[in-house]
């Protein structure tokens, strides 16, 4: 074979290997594309079970009783979340009742699946530590623009993740009335401290047992 075909023949192989390499890289590039919108979708579709998971669970009731409180979360870039719900469950009546308190966690992660999760003050003191904390959050000062005291900052943060706490029976003012409370705010706000130090001393007390 001349050397002009032997040339000939090798530009016909590496425009050949160059035209499989620019499709596989085309069909990688394509998947990667329908794997990120499928991944988009999927988290569009978890944001509105989130809400439909978040409205009843201030009324879902743990042995006839409904919770006292709860969080959940919405991570804004992720959008991975949980709805946490707090009860006091009793035992016996009288002056041999008894009583304990339990977690309810339902969560959602990217790649993940929805899960169901308990953690239970008798065999974990992380809880009933984690709900004292609660109580000794600071008080949310009410503010109006341009009024009375200012800050010297916005006290925002981009993006982070949504906590949105309440307490159906929260007290305020010298007679210790009993208010329905909520607050809303982010990574920074002291609901946002306090869940992430909670949900650290509570990650080895998760069960998919309900508490009995």
């Amino acid at each position: 074979m001349k050397i002009g075909s032997r040339l000939f023949m090798l530009k016909l192989l590496l425009l050949g290997t160059l035209a499989a390499t620019q499709a596989q890289a085309g069909n990688q590039a394509q998947n990667k594309a329908q794997n990120q919108g499928s991944a988009l979708e999927e988290a569009r579709a978890q944001g509105g079970i989130f809400a439909e998971t978040q409205r009843p669970s201030r009324t879902e009731a743990l042995e006839q009783r409904p919770p006292f409180g709860g969080v959940s979360l919405y991570a804004y870039l992720s959008r991975a979340w949980s709805v946490n719900s707090f009860y006091t469950v009793f035992r016996g009546q009288g002056a041999e009742q008894t009583w304990f308190w339990v977690v309810k966690r339902i969560s959602w992660a990217p790649g993940g699946t929805r899960t169901v999760v308990w953690a239970d003050s008798r065999s974990c003191p992380a809880v009933e530590k984690t709900l004292t904390a609660m109580e000794n959050m600071p008080p949310v000062r009410p503010d109006a623009p341009r009024l009375g005291t200012e800050s010297a900052n916005l006290g925002l943060v981009l993006d982070g993740t949504r906590h949105v706490f309440w307490n159906s029976l929260a007290r305020s003012g010298d007679d210790d009335a009993t208010v329905a409370l909520e607050i809303v705010g982010n990574v920074n706000s002291p609901v946002g401290q306090w869940w992430s130090a909670g949900e650290a001393a509570l990650a080895e007390c998760w069960s998919e047992t309900t508490p009995s």
